[in-house]
């Protein structure tokens, strides 16, 4: 009881110390208003426009005041929204928040020691944390949550930072989100339009959102990402993708990821992360470095963005799957690469009807046993002997510089060969053969790329005819 009447006595006394001290506004001016200040040198306020604001001692020593034409502000801690003429609806609490705001910055929220120090002009920004928005001038309309988020913001506006050293770097840019610890940290400054949502996530140009960092080795969840693909926001549409031509020049890798280098890439200063990093328990140090030793050991499984660019250049192809952002970075969308193997699957398809059509006619009308027979004068007639022979498929098929045919002639036939003939049924090669079993090697070098038929004659009939395939 004796400590409650001891504390109420006190607080009278401050009370009374603090009304006997008010100024009356001699000019009878009533814009500086509203206003409540408690701390040591809260604010310079009650000067020569002021109407009985309530003043309190703190620590002994009154918040003077000579500002002019100020209203609804709240002020609590020392040098807090000090300069004499410091805006309107405006909250600052802790030592020198809001220390420079001028006349013109109104609505602004500054809880932290040191919180929007600079600020003079820009309104309506919030700072929750120690030096947050600290080197904030003019900006406005920012918002920054953690100590030393948005620390070095000039003249930057619309941004938002969630996280202790989140979007530190910024200082003119705009409408930029960064949530997370140290996340949206590139040492670009003036980036407009990005999002940054992770520990360490960076994005390094414009318009580019980032989700996790270099060490992340999942992303994902239980729906397929879906791109927005009305034609009715699309024109200049041409269905001049190429397909093959492309496809068959990509060079597929493996490699294992640098993240150093990374780093470097990014313009992650690595002296100043470790040291805003230095209080991080040791074993959350730990963990980090396995995680990144894990991933820079995955083996995993592209291709290389400047040789995609480059072979996309070689034939012409304007490809929107290699990205280079302001910095110069190189990165690949991968789902772009769906729309060229479709077409490759499509020509693929054509080329297969084609061909199989040709092959149903050469079935029908008997070209190469009417080519082979008409040379020879045969009959057709079946022989007992020549049925004993075979043929088989070549190897490899399809094939590139050579290939490998092989063969049975029976011992009684007289006369052997092998066929070689082009699609429309012309023989393009002759290769008599001797009985017994044997092979014969085709040269790619004497053909061009395409589909072939041959066939295996025997004393001028059809023993069996197969098809191969030259790739070059």
């Amino acid at each position: 009881m004796k400590k409650i009447q001891l504390i109420i006595v006190l607080f009278v006394s401050c009370a009374f110390s603090a009304i006997a001290q008010l100024k009356v506004n001699t000019s009878g001016d009533t814009y500086a208003s509203q206003n409540i200040y408690l701390g040591s040198s809260s604010s310079n306020f009650l000067g020569t426009t002021g109407n009985f604001p309530i003043v309190f001692k703190v620590n002994g020593v009154l918040a003077g005041f000579t500002g002019n034409n100020m209203q609804s502000n709240s002020s609590f801690g020392y040098e807090s929204l000090s300069n004499p003429s410091s805006g309107n609806s405006n909250v600052a609490i802790g030592v020198r928040a809001l220390y420079s705001n001028a006349a013109t910055g109104n609505y602004n929220v500054a809880v932290g020691s040191s919180a929007l120090f600079y600020n003079t002009s820009g309104i309506s920004n919030t700072a929750t944390g120690t030096t947050a928005l600290y080197m904030n001038m003019t900006g406005s309309w920012n918002t920054a949550n953690g100590n030393n988020a948005l620390i070095s913001n000039t003249y930057g506006n619309y941004n938002t930072s969630d996280g202790c050293y989140a979007l530190q770097n910024n200082t003119t840019g705009s409408f930029n989100t960064a949530i997370g610890y140290y996340a949206g940290n590139s040492d670009v400054t003036d980036l407009t339009n990005t999002t940054s949502i992770g520990y360490g996530a960076t994005a390094t140009s414009s318009n580019q959102v980032r989700i996790g960092n270099s060490i992340v080795s999942s992303i994902g969840g239980y729906a397929n990402w879906s791109n927005i693909s009305d034609g009715r926001a699309k024109k200049n549409i041409h269905a001049d993708v190429p397909g093959l031509d492309f496809i068959n020049l990509l060079q597929p890798v493996t490699y294992n990821l640098d993240l150093d280098a990374m780093d470097n890439l990014l313009g992650i200063d690595k002296a100043k992360k470790d040291k805003d990093e230095k209080d991080m328990p040791q074993d959350l140090k730990d963990q980090n470095e396995k995680a990144k030793k894990n991933k820079e050991a995955l083996v995993q499984t592209g291709f290389v963005a400047q040789d995609v660019e480059k072979t996309a250049k070689s034939i012409g192809y304007n490809f929107s799957g290699v990205n280079v952002d302001e910095k110069g970075i190189y990165s690949l969308s991968y789902a772009e690469f769906v729309v060229p193997l479709v077409k490759a699957v499509q020509e693929l398809s054509a080329q297969n009807e084609q061909l199989q059509q040709q092959i149903n006619e050469l079935k029908g009308n008997g070209v190469a046993l009417r080519s082979s027979t008409a040379e020879t004068g045969t009959t057709g007639v079946v022989n007992p002997v020549v049925a004993q022979c075979n043929l088989t498929q070549n190897a490899p098929n399809p094939f590139t510089s050579q290939t490998e045919i092989k063969y049975y002639v029976a011992a009684g036939v007289k006369e052997a060969s092998i066929c070689v003939f082009d699609m429309q049924g012309k023989m393009l090669k002759k290769i008599n053969v001797a009985a017994g079993q044997n092979s014969v090697i085709i040269q790619g070098s004497t053909l061009q790329a395409g589909m072939y038929l041959y066939s295996l004659i025997a004393d001028g009939q059809e023993v069996d005819t197969k098809r191969m395939i030259l790739t070059k």
